[in-house]
């Protein structure tokens, strides 16, 4: 072949790569405005199926082979997930969206794990999680503020099974056996007259 039929044939090959990567990425901006409106309206099924018929397309199944899933349909999964209320897949779908190069996805995924991970009240792990998140955006405001809540709760769980706390519990409780007061004055046969 000729040296340029061969930079004809090149041009052609990256053209062709062009457009793929194009309506690659035309399919996935119309996704997200399928999905947010979606959410926005509370059909959170449609827009699931959405996200699920997007990763059965070939380009989804091709960029998974290769070890590199899309990031953003993963993340967007597991928010939706977390919506419909299935924690544990939406968990599992947060902890692949982790894995992803884009820091904004990554520490939406780190704060949203963070998330469900005080529903179960886990405050010790919650924490740890916050903290990562606030490794990767220091000004993030949502991921101090729940920090601090979680370093809260983990204070009031220590001294809500400390031995003082018990003890002091324990004394309570038998102190509201004892009759305080005339309330139990004409309450029965009374034994002692005064």
């Amino acid at each position: 072949m000729r040296k340029s039929n061969i930079i004809k044939l090149l041009f052609f090959i990256l053209a062709i790569l062009l457009i793929a990567y194009g309506r690659g990425y035309w399919n996935q901006c119309k996704l997200v405005d399928e999905v947010s409106k979606d959410v926005s309206m509370g059909r959170y099924n449609n827009a699931l199926e959405s996200l699920e018929e997007a990763k059965t397309s070939n380009l989804y199944r091709l960029s998974s082979f290769l070890g590199r899933e899309d990031p953003y349909l993963v993340y967007n999964s597991g928010v939706v997930l977390m919506l419909m209320g299935d924690n544990k897949k939406a968990e599992i779908e947060f902890k692949k969206a982790i894995k992803s190069n884009n820091e904004i996805i990554k520490e939406s995924a780190i704060y949203n794990r963070a998330n469900l991970i005080a529903t179960n009240m886990d405050f010790i792990t919650a924490a740890d999680e916050y903290t990562k998140a606030l490794k990767i955006d220091s000004e993030d405001f949502k991921a101090k503020k729940n920090l601090e809540r979680m370093r809260l709760g983990q204070k009031q769980m220590s001294t809500l099974f400390s031995p003082v706390k018990q003890e002091r519990e324990e004394r309570i409780q038998s102190l509201k056996l004892i009759p305080w007061g005339n309330k139990y004055r004409y309450s029965g046969d009374q034994k002692v007259r005064w």
